[in-house]
C-alpha cells in the first residue's frame, strides 16, 4: 500500500513534504498513486498522518524526515508499527530529539508458570489481542471473544515512547481535526441518532478540544468535557462547562454519581495509560441505562499513544477498548459497529470504528 504524508498544515511542511515527493525516496505504488503525497487540509499546525506501508518506506521516512516527523507527528497505528518493526524511532516531541530503538516484545515480563491460573495468565497475556480476535468484522469481534478471565495486559503494554510530563506535549493548541471529514460526519450521524434516544440528555466528553463532532441539532439539556489544553476546551462551541484534567495524572472525574445520561470519546482512549481506572469512573458518573460511545480510527501521536496501541491493527484495538469496559464492571456487553467508508479499505479514507455499552441498571 501506498506510505501516505498528510495534513501538513504549516506551508513550509508542505513544501518540505513536495520536495521530498520529487525525490526518489517513494516509487508509485502498484495502483499508480504515488507512494508518497500530500492531504494539507486544516489552516494552521496540526498532525501530519502516514498511511499504511511497508517497513521499509517507513523506515525511510524515519530516517530521511526526522524534522517533519516531530511533536506534530500523527501516524496511523499500522505506520507505526511498521517503524518499530523496522526497529527505528518515530520522532517524540518538540526538541527530544532520538530516543532509541523500539522493542518488539508483546508484553512484559510473563506470570511464573508454577501455578495452573498463572500459567494461564501468562498465557492469555502472551497471546492478547491478537490471537483473540475472531470473525472478520468489527461486530464480529466483541460478539465472539471469549474474555481472559483476569486483565490480559502488563504494565509495559501502556508505556510510551515519551514518557515527559503531558502537559508540555498538550500546551500548544492545535485547532485543527485529528479525523477526515468523513469520519466527522458520519459519527456525527451516529451521534445523531443515539442522543434522541436521551431527551434532555446530560452529556459528558471526555479528552475534548475545541470540537465535540457532536449534531447540530441540539436534544440535549447540557454539555460537560475535560481535556488538556484550556483554550482548545474554552473553544467548544457546543460545551456548556469544562475541565482541564489530565486523566493519565489523576485518572478520575470531577463529577457525581449518575450524573450523565451519555459519555464519549473520540480517538483519545489510546493516550490513557490508565485505561481500565478511567473507564471504571465513567461507569460511575453515568446514569443507570446511560451509554458510553467510544469511537476511534487508525491515528496517533506515537510518540503519546500506548504501547499496546502501536502493536496492533484496528480490530485488535476494537478489541482493546471493548476489553476496558468489559474488565471495568457496571456495563453491559460491549458492543462494535464499523461505520467506516468503503474507500477506507484502501487507505483513501479514516475508517470510523465505535465501540459502545450501556450501564447496568441498579
Amino acid at each position: 500500500k501506498a506510505l501516505t504524508l498528510g495534513c501538513a498544515c504549516a506551508p513550509h511542511e508542505r513544501a518540505r513534504a513536495r520536495a521530498m515527493t520529487a525525490s526518489s525516496l517513494w516509487q508509485p505504488s502498484s495502483s499508480g498513486a504515488l507512494g508518497f503525497s500530500v492531504l494539507g487540509r486544516a489552516p494552521q499546525p496540526g498532525p501530519l498522518v502516514v498511511g499504511q506501508g511497508s517497513a521499509v518506506q517507513a523506515a525511510h521516512l524515519a530516517v530521511a524526515a526526522p524534522d517533519i516527523i516531530g511533536s506534530a507527528a500523527c501516524l496511523t497505528a499500522g505506520a507505526a508499527a511498521a517503524v518499530a518493526a523496522a526497529g527505528l524511532l518515530l520522532a517524540a516531541t518538540a526538541g527530544a530529539g532520538r530516543r532509541g530503538r523500539r522493542s518488539l516484545r508483546r508484553g512484559g515480563s510473563m506470570a511464573s508458570p508454577s501455578s495452573p491460573q498463572g500459567s494461564a495468565s501468562a498465557v492469555a497475556r502472551a497471546a492478547w489481542p491478537q490471537s483473540f480476535v475472531q470473525g472478520g468484522s468489527a461486530e464480529e469481534v466483541l460478539q465472539k471473544v471469549q474474555w481472559p478471565q483476569e486483565w490480559p495486559y502488563t504494565a509495559n503494554d501502556f508505556t510510551r515512547q515519551d514518557e515527559s510530563d503531558d502537559l508540555y506535549f498538550y500546551d500548544q493548541p492545535r485547532l485543527c481535526t485529528h479525523v477526515d471529514d468523513s469520519f466527522i460526519g458520519r459519527l456525527k450521524t451516529y451521534y445523531g441518532k443515539v442522543f434522541p434516544q436521551y431527551p434532555d440528555a446530560r452529556i459528558l466528553d471526555i479528552c475534548s478540544s475545541w470540537i465535540s463532532h457532536y449534531p447540530e441539532e441540539k436534544t440535549w439539556s447540557r454539555v460537560s468535557i475535560t481535556g488538556m489544553n484550556e483554550y482548545e476546551l474554552k473553544e467548544n462551541k457546543q460545551a456548556d462547562d469544562y475541565t482541564v484534567r489530565n486523566l493519565n495524572v489523576t485518572p478520575v472525574l470531577p463529577y457525581e454519581d449518575a450524573s450523565f445520561d451519555i459519555v464519549t470519546c473520540t480517538v483519545s482512549m489510546d493516550y490513557l495509560n490508565k485505561p481500565l481506572e478511567v473507564t471504571k469512573e465513567v461507569a460511575r458518573v453515568l446514569k443507570p441505562g446511560g451509554t458510553v460511545i467510544f469511537s476511534t480510527s487508525n491515528r496517533c501521536f506515537p510518540s503519546k499513544a500506548v504501547n499496546i496501541w502501536l502493536k496492533t491493527g484496528d480490530m485488535e484495538h476494537v478489541l482493546i477498548y471493548g476489553s476496558y469496559l468489559h474488565y471495568a464492571g457496571g456495563f453491559e456487553p460491549p458492543e462494535a459497529v464499523d461505520l467506516s467508508p468503503p474507500m477506507s479499505k484502501m487507505g483513501f479514507a479514516d475508517p470510523v470504528l465505535v465501540i459502545t455499552a450501556k450501564k447496568k441498571a441498579s
